[in-house]
């Protein structure tokens, strides 16, 4: 039986989107290198997080958020709550 975590996702997402490295989203590397130097590495990791607690990211400005929020929502995902 297949999981989703759902709890994330606007519509199920499958787990190897889930489970992949934040490149699949195609940011630019500035965000890029930002959302790893805070250990955010998989797109998991970064559902997880509300776009207020990523706002408040050392050096993330809303620029970087707003490419975050879109990049996320052409998979079909979306932040957390």
């Amino acid at each position: 039986m297949e999981t989703h975590d759902s709890a994330f996702a606007v519509l199920p997402a499958p787990p190897q989107i889930l489970d992949a490295d934040i490149a699949v989203l195609q940011l630019c590397d500035r965000t890029t290198n930002l959302l790893r130097m805070n250990q955010l590495n998989t797109v998991r990791d970064l559902v997880r997080l509300p776009a207020r607690k990523l706002f408040a990211l050392s050096r993330l400005g809303s620029n970087s958020l707003r490419e975050i929020v879109e990049s996320v929502d052409r998979k079909g995902l979306r932040l957390a709550d």
